[in-house]
């Protein structure tokens, strides 16, 4: 995004840019690891979590190493990189939103909100307690 502006931007297309980046590139985790929870089945939740966690990881060590070789090679090196990133990230995941469907078994029902159950607790204080005796 920061490629994409002039070399002296205001402070408002700074925090513009900053919120998109924010806003693109921080959820991606929380949304991949809802669709995967969406397409797996019962008791499959840790193996696929593992999965993703060691994929993450994976992109974390080699993430640096691709943003210094991109910031040596270009001037805006590193703000190519995170697009080209994101954009084969999304790619990807509408490839294989097309390509492979849930077995029929594995669909879920539609999601149903449950009633409100009212609980009520009644506090006593210790004094109330001394004065039933210990029995009661």
């Amino acid at each position: 995004m920061m490629a994409l502006v002039p070399d002296e931007p205001s402070r408002w297309i700074l925090y513009l840019c900053a919120a998109i980046f924010g806003g693109t590139i921080v959820p991606t985790y929380s949304v991949v690891m809802a669709h995967v929870n969406d397409a797996v089945g019962e008791g499959e939740f840790v193996a696929a979590s593992g999965g993703l966690l060691i994929m993450q990881g994976v992109g974390a060590a080699a993430g640096p190493l691709l943003a210094g070789f991109a910031m040596s090679a270009s001037e805006h090196g590193l703000a190519y990189m995170l697009i080209a990133t994101q954009i084969l990230m999304a790619a990807f995941g509408v490839y294989r939103s097309t390509r492979r469907a849930a077995p029929r078994e594995m669909h879920k029902g539609a999601f149903v909100v449950e009633p409100l159950i009212p609980v009520g607790t009644t506090l006593e204080s210790e004094h109330s307690r001394a004065d039933k005796g210990p029995d009661k």
